[in-house]
C-alpha cells in the first residue's frame, strides 16, 4: 500500500516536472530571460525527484561525481555552481532574439572559461548539447554549415542548467527541502537513489572482466562474444531492437515505436516513462562508444580510443568494435618497434575471415594493423607501415638478416622498407626511421658451440634505445619549426609568408624578428628600390627610344609585390619592377590609350594594378558624359500650341510619372480648357489622385473657393481644419494662426468659419491641440512655432489641481500644501488658498466661514462698505480655472475667463453652448445659450424686490433694508467695469428706499445670493403661467388629468417640478 502511494506520488510530481519545464522552455525561447523564468525554474529545482529522474539531457549525477572527490565538498560545489552559471548564461544568450555578435565561438583563452567551466569535469560535455561540436585549436565552435542554433534543443538543455544551478545554490545554503538527494549522490553511487527510486533507473553496466594473464595474438572469431551485456539493457522488450524509452511501471525497455502502440492500451496510458540516456565516450563524453577495452575496462569512441591506447604500456590491449553492421573485430596495436637484433613482428589477424568495414574513398585501413587512416596519410598511424604494404607472416622464428645487395659497399645497408642505403654505422633508416631490420654485412659464420641444456629464465622488457639522429638532421628541423613560428606570427599581425622568408633572408644573422624589420626596414628599402629603378635606364626590348629620358613614378606596393617575388634580392627586385612596369605599360597602349606618360600616371596612383589603372584612364574618357548627364537641364516646357496633341501626351507621360495613357490625355484636356487659370503642378496632382471617368469632380478638386479670401485654389493647396470639415487655402491658414498665437489666447485658435471644436470640452479641445501640432510644425515660423508650444504648455499646467492663482499680481504657480497660506513666488504676497482673500493674522488658526464672519462684525472698512462689501466677498469665479475677478455679476450674465476663455453664466457657473448642445431634448440646439436652473440670477433677478423678500420670510432668512453708517446717501457704492473705460469705479445709480444704499440691480442680487445661500426654491412662488414655461424648459409632461381643476394641476405640476428638477448644483451656496 505504502509503495503504491509513493508511485501516485512520484507520477503527480513528474507530471507537474513536465508542466513546470514546457513553461520554462516556453517563456524561455520567448523572452530569452526573464523574472518569469527564473521562478519557473526555482519551481522545477523544487519538485522532489532525484536528479535522474529530473534532469534527462545532462548526466548531472555523475557530473557531481566527478567533481566532488576531494574533502572540501564547499570548495567544490561552489566551483560547481560557477561553472552551471557560466553554462546558464551562455544557453540564455544562445536562446536570446538578440544574440551576441561572436555567438558561434567560445574560446579556451577566454579567462572566465578557463576558470569556471573548463576548470570542472564535464563542462565541455554541456557546450557540446548547446550544439559547440566542432574542436578549434582555440576553442569550441558551431558546425560551419549551421547558421542557426537548434532552439528547442538549446532551450531544454538551459532550463536543466538553471534548474540545477538554483538546486544547488540551496543545497549550499542548506534550504534545500531534500537534501539526501544529493547527499547520497555525493557520498558514493551506491546511496545515490532510494529503493523505490532504483526501480526506474536503468540496470548499473556489467563491471570489466579482469585482464587475462595470456592472452592469444590472434583476433577473435566471430562466435566470441564482444562484451559481456545485459541484454535487457540492450535491447528493445518487444521487437529487439535498440531501446531508447523506460518504462517506469513496466519495468521494461522500448524503442519509440513500440513504446507507442504499448502504451496506447487504456489501461497504460498513465505510465510514466523516461528517456535512457547515450552510451558516449568516457574521455570526449559526447561521441558514441564505437571500442571497448575489456583489459582497461573502458568503452571509447574510435579517435579518443586511438589516442588513448597509442601509450606504450596500452599497446598490446585487444579492442572488441561494438555498434557496427558487421560481426565485431579485435583490434589491436602492435608492439612499439626498437633497434634490437629482434625484430619487430606484425601479425594478420587469424582465424575466419571478416569482411572489413566499409571504408569511404578518402581513408584506408592498414592491412597489418586494421586501423584507418586518412587518405592523404601514406604511411599508417600507428604501425608506421606504408599503405600498400602487405601484412607480415606471423611467425615466431626470427626474420633473416638482410642479404648483402649486388654493387653495395660493405659500409652500406639497404632498408627492407623503402630501399634507401644507409651507412652502415646507421641503426635506423635515415630516410623511414625505421630500425635496421638485420645485418646487412654478415661475417663469416662462428663454430657452433655444444648446446647446454636450456634453463627458464624470466621474460625481461627491452628497452627501445634511442636512434641517433645526424646533427645537420637536427638542425633542419630546429630551422624548420623556427621559420614555422615566424610564418605563424606573420600570419596574426596580417604578414604573407612570401614576405616573411624575403625579410628572412635579407635580415640574416639578425636578432630582429622579420615582422619587426618589415615595420621598421622596409619601408626604407621599398623607396631605395624605387629610387634605383628610376634612375636606371633600361636597353633593348625593356624600353622604347620614344620614353628615354622620361621620369619614371613608381609606388611602393609595385616595389614591395617586386621585392617579394625576387626573395628579397635588390637588385633582382629592381629589374623585375621596370620589366612589369614597362609590360603594364605596353598592355594599356594596346587597349587604346597611347599616351605612356598617362599610363605611368595611372600606374603609379593604382599602386600597380592594371585594372585599377584602366578604370582610372576609362574615368577621365567618361568625364564629359557625366558632366552631361548629372548636370541639371532646364525643366521641358509643355506648349499647349503646339498642334501635336500626341507628342505633349508622351512628354507627359514620361516627363511627369503619370501611370497610364488616359490620365496623359486627361491632364492635357484640362489644361487647354483652363486657359492659364490652373498650372500644369496643380492638375498633374489632381490626375495622379483622381478618378479618371469623373472631369467634374476632378474639375471642383481644380477650384475650391477659400471662405476667407473667396479666392479659388486647387484642392492640394488648401488647408483642411482638424475639427470639422472646414478648409482655407494656405496663405489665410497660416496668417490666421500665426495672429491667434500672437495677440490673443490659444483657446482662441479654433475653426474661423464655424468655430469647432467646442473649447469647454477639455478631452476634445486636447486631441484638437495634438493634431493641430503636427499641422502647424511645417507651416508657422519657427519663432511663432515655439511661441505656440509654450502657450500649449501654460494651457496644460492650468489644468493641475495645485495650481492657483495669486489674488494679488495674478500670476499663478503650484502650491500643494495643506496650509490655508499660500504665499506667491512672484510678488510674495499672501492669501487663502480656499476662499481666496488677502491674507491677515486674524485669519491663522480658523476657518474661512469663521475668518468673514469676524471680519464682518470687527471690521470698521468693512462695516462702512455693507451690502456692497458683501457683494464684493461674493465676486465671479472661474469655475474652469479658479480664477477671481472682483466684480459683481449684474449686467450680461454671458462671462468670458480671460486666463482660459471658458464660458460660462455668473450667476450659476454652468458654461455656455455656441455650436452643438450635449442635451438631446434641447429646443435652442445650435444658437448660444446655457441651461440655468430656476434658482439662477438669470431667471429671477427681474422680480420685485418685494417678492424676493417675501421668499426670503418663507424660509425665515433675514436681510438688510437699511445703508450703513457713513455711506453716501442716496448712491449705489458696488464696484463695477464700465465697457466704454475699461476701468473699475463705482455703480453711481441713485439707491431707492427700502433697498440697503443700493441700485434696484445690486439689490436684487444681495437678495438672489441670499436665497442661492439658503438655497430657497423660488418655485413655490411660481404663478401659472411661469410653472408652465418652467416645465416645458425641464421637459416635464403638462398633460392633464380629466376633471382636474386649476389649483389641483398646479399643485400636482409644482409638486412634480420641486421632486424632478433639483436646484442647480453649481450655483454658489453656503457651506
Amino acid at each position: 500500500m505504502e509503495l503504491r502511494q509513493c508511485q501516485l506520488l512520484r507520477s503527480m510530481a513528474t507530471h507537474y516536472l513536465k508542466e513546470v519545464r514546457g513553461q520554462a522552455e516556453a517563456c524561455l525561447l520567448t523572452t530569452g530571460y526573464s523574472p518569469e523564468v527564473q521562478d519557473t525554474v526555482e519551481r522545477m529545482a523544487k519538485i522532489p525527484l532525484p536528479l535522474l529522474a529530473k534532469y534527462q539531457l545532462i548526466n548531472l549525477s555523475e557530473l557531481m561525481r566527478q567533481n566532488c572527490t576531494s574533502g572540501d565538498r564547499k570548495a567544490e560545489l561552489s566551483a560547481l555552481h560557477r561553472a552551471m552559471s557560466i553554462l546558464q548564461k551562455y544557453g540564455c544568450n544562445l536562446a536570446n532574439p538578440k544574440r551576441p555578435k561572436y555567438w558561434r565561438t567560445v574560446k579556451h583563452n577566454n579567462p572566465i572559461f578557463r576558470s569556471t567551466v573548463d576548470a570542472i569535469k564535464g563542462g565541455r560535455a554541456a557546450l557540446h548539447l548547446y550544439g559547440y561540436t566542432i574542436q578549434r585549436p582555440d576553442g569550441l565552435s558551431f558546425p560551419d554549415d549551421v547558421t542557426d542554433p537548434d532552439l528547442e534543443k538549446v532551450a531544454a538543455v538551459t532550463v536543466e542548467v538553471m534548474a540545477f544551478c538554483a538546486e544547488l545554490e540551496l543545497f549550499i545554503k542548506e534550504t534545500h527541502e531534500h537534501p539526501e538527494f544529493l547527499e547520497r549522490i555525493i557520498s558514493g553511487p551506491q546511496q545515490e537513489v532510494p529503493e523505490l527510486a532504483r526501480q526506474d533507473l536503468p540496470p548499473p553496466a556489467p563491471a570489466p572482466a579482469p585482464r587475462p594473464a595470456q592472452r592469444p595474438r590472434t583476433a577473435p572469431t566471430s562466435a566470441t562474444p564482444a562484451a559481456p551485456t545485459d541484454p535487457q539493457r540492450m535491447s528493445c522488450t518487444v521487437c529487439g531492437d535498440n531501446p531508447s524509452i523506460r518504462c517506469l511501471p513496466c519495468g521494461s525497455l522500448f524503442c519509440e515505436n513500440c513504446d507507442e502502440i504499448f502504451h496506447h492500451h487504456p489501461e497504460r496510458t498513465d505510465h510514466i516513462r523516461e528517456k535512457l540516456q547515450p552510451d558516449n565516450c568516457k574521455i570526449c563524453g559526447t561521441s558514441p562508444v564505437s571500442v571497448q577495452c575489456p583489459t582497461c575496462a573502458r568503452r571509447l569512441c574510435l579517435p579518443c580510443d586511438r589516442l588513448y591506447h597509442s601509450h606504450p604500456d596500452r599497446r598490446d590491449h585487444r579492442r572488441i568494435q561494438t555498434g557496427l553492421a558487421t560481426p565485431p573485430r579485435a583490434l589491436r596495436i602492435p608492439e612499439p618497434r626498437v633497434a634490437l637484433e629482434i625484430p619487430c613482428k606484425f601479425s594478420a589477424p587469424s582465424g575466419p575471415e571478416v569482411s572489413p568495414q566499409p571504408v569511404s574513398i578518402a581513408e584506408w585501413r592498414c592491412k597489418t594493423c586494421t586501423v584507418i587512416n586518412t587518405g592523404s596519410s601514406v604511411l599508417c598511424s600507428v604501425c608506421e607501415r606504408p599503405r600498400l604494404a602487405h601484412p607480415q607472416p606471423v611467425d615466431e622464428a626470427p626474420t633473416p638478416p638482410a642479404l648483402p645487395v649486388p654493387g653495395t659497399p660493405e659500409n652500406q645497408w639497404r632498408c627492407q622498407q623503402c630501399t634507401f642505403i644507409n651507412a652502415a654505422r646507421d641503426a635506423a633508416c635515415e630516410m623511414c626511421t625505421l630500425p635496421r631490420s638485420g645485418d646487412a654485412n654478415p661475417q663469416p659464420p662462428a663454430p657452433v658451440p655444444p648446446v647446454a641444456p636450456v634453463t627458464p629464465v624470466a621474460p625481461v622488457t627491452p628497452v627501445a634505445p634511442v636512434a641517433p639522429v645526424a646533427p645537420w638532421q637536427n638542425s633542419m628541423r630546429k630551422e624548420g619549426l623556427k621559420l614555422i613560428q615566424h610564418i605563424r606570427d606573420g600570419e596574426q599581425k596580417g604578414v604573407s609568408p612570401e614576405e616573411v622568408y624575403a625579410a628572412l633572408c635579407v635580415s640574416r644573422g639578425s636578432d630582429v624578428s622579420p615582422c619587426d624589420w618589415l615595420d621598421s626596414e622596409l619601408p626604407h628599402l621599398l623607396d631605395e628600390i624605387c629610387a634605383m629603378a628610376a634612375s636606371v635606364q633600361p636597353q633593348g626590348e625593356l624600353q622604347d627610344p620614344a620614353d628615354q629620358g622620361r621620369d619614371v613614378h613608381l609606388s611602393r606596393a609595385e616595389a614591395k609585390q617586386s621585392w617579394v617575388a625576387a626573395g628579397g634580392d635588390k637588385e633582382k627586385a629592381v629589374w623585375i619592377l621596370l620589366r612589369n612596369r614597362h609590360a603594364k605599360v605596353r598592355e594599356l597602349q594596346e587597349l587604346g590609350f597611347a599616351d605612356a606618360a598617362v599610363c605611368e600616371e595611372a600606374l603609379w596612383q593604382s599602386g600597380g594594378e592594371l585594372e585599377d589603372a584602366l578604370t582610372l584612364l576609362q574615368c577621365a574618357l567618361l568625364e564629359p558624359i557625366h558632366q552631361r548627364v548629372w548636370t541639371e537641364q532646364p525643366p521641358a516646357v509643355i506648349d499647349l500650341q503646339n498642334p501635336d496633341k500626341q507628342l505633349l501626351c508622351r512628354r507627359l507621360l514620361a516627363l511627369h510619372d503619370l501611370s497610364s495613357w488616359g490620365r496623359s490625355e486627361l491632364a492635357l484636356s484640362l489644361l487647354l480648357e483652363a486657359e492659364g487659370r490652373y498650372t500644369l503642378e496643380d492638375v498633374l496632382k489632381v490626375v495622379r489622385v483622381g478618378p479618371l471617368q469623373d472631369r467634374d469632380f476632378i474639375r471642383r478638386m481644380l477650384a475650391i473657393e477659400c471662405r476667407i479670401c473667396t479666392e479659388s485654389f486647387p484642392r492640394v493647396k488648401m488647408e483642411p481644419m482638424i475639427s470639422c470639415e472646414c478648409s482655407m487655402c494656405h496663405d489665410c491658414f497660416k496668417q490666421n494662426f500665426t495672429i491667434i498665437i500672437k495677440d490673443k489666447h490659444i483657446r482662441d485658435m479654433v475653426c474661423p468659419m464655424c468655430e469647432e471644436p467646442d473649447i469647454n470640452d477639455s478631452e476634445r479641445l486636447d486631441m484638437y491641440f495634438a493634431f493641430l501640432d503636427t499641422q502647424l510644425r511645417d507651416i508657422l515660423e519657427a519663432d511663432v512655432y515655439e511661441l505656440f508650444h509654450r502657450k500649449l504648455t501654460e494651457h496644460t499646467l492650468m489644468k493641475d489641481p495645485n495650481f492657483r492663482w495669486c489674488t494679488h499680481c495674478s500670476s499663478g504657480f503650484f502650491y500643494d500644501d495643506n496650509e490655508l497660506k499660500a504665499t506667491c513666488p512672484h510678488c510674495n504676497d499672501s492669501f487663502c488658498y480656499k476662499c481666496r482673500k488677502p491674507w491677515e493674522p486674524q485669519h491663522t488658526g480658523i476657518s474661512c466661514e469663521k475668518f468673514q464672519l469676524w471680519k464682518k462684525e470687527n471690521d470698521p472698512e468693512y462695516q462702512n462698505q455693507g451690502l456692497a462689501g458683501y457683494l464684493r466677498d461674493k465676486s465671479i469665479t472661474c469655475p474652469s480655472c479658479k480664477f477671481q475677478y472682483e466684480l459683481s455679476k449684474g449686467g450680461c450674465m454671458h462671462f468670458t475667463c480671460d486666463r482660459c476663455r471658458y464660458q460660462f453664466c455668473s450667476g450659476c457657473n454652468n458654461p455656455f453652448y455656441k455650436t452643438t448642445c450635449p442635451d438631446a431634448k434641447c429646443l435652442i440646439k445650435n444658437a448660444l445659450h446655457s441651461h440655468h436652473p430656476r434658482d439662477c440670477l438669470f431667471y429671477i433677478r427681474d422680480w420685485p424686490a418685494e417678492r424676493l423678500q417675501g421668499l426670503l420670510r418663507m424660509n425665515n432668512v433675514e436681510f438688510n433694508t437699511e445703508p450703513p453708517h457713513g455711506a453716501v446717501a442716496g448712491e449705489c457704492g458696488v464696484i463695477v467695469q464700465r465697457a466704454d473705460q475699461a476701468v473699475d469705479t463705482p455703480c453711481g445709480v441713485e439707491a431707492g428706499e427700502g433697498q440697503a444704499g443700493l441700485c434696484r440691480i445690486h439689490y436684487n442680487e444681495y437678495l438672489v445670493s441670499l436665497i442661492n445661500d439658503h438655497s430657497a426654491d423660488p418655485a413655490s412662488l411660481f404663478d401659472n403661467d411661469e410653472l408652465l414655461v418652467a416645465c416645458r424648459r425641464y421637459h416635464i409632461d403638462l398633460e392633464r388629468a380629466e376633471a382636474e381643476d386649476d389649483q389641483a394641476y398646479h399643485a400636482r405640476l409644482l409638486e412634480k417640478l420641486m421632486q424632478d428638477v433639483p436646484l442647480g448644483d453649481k450655483v454658489p451656496r453656503k457651506n
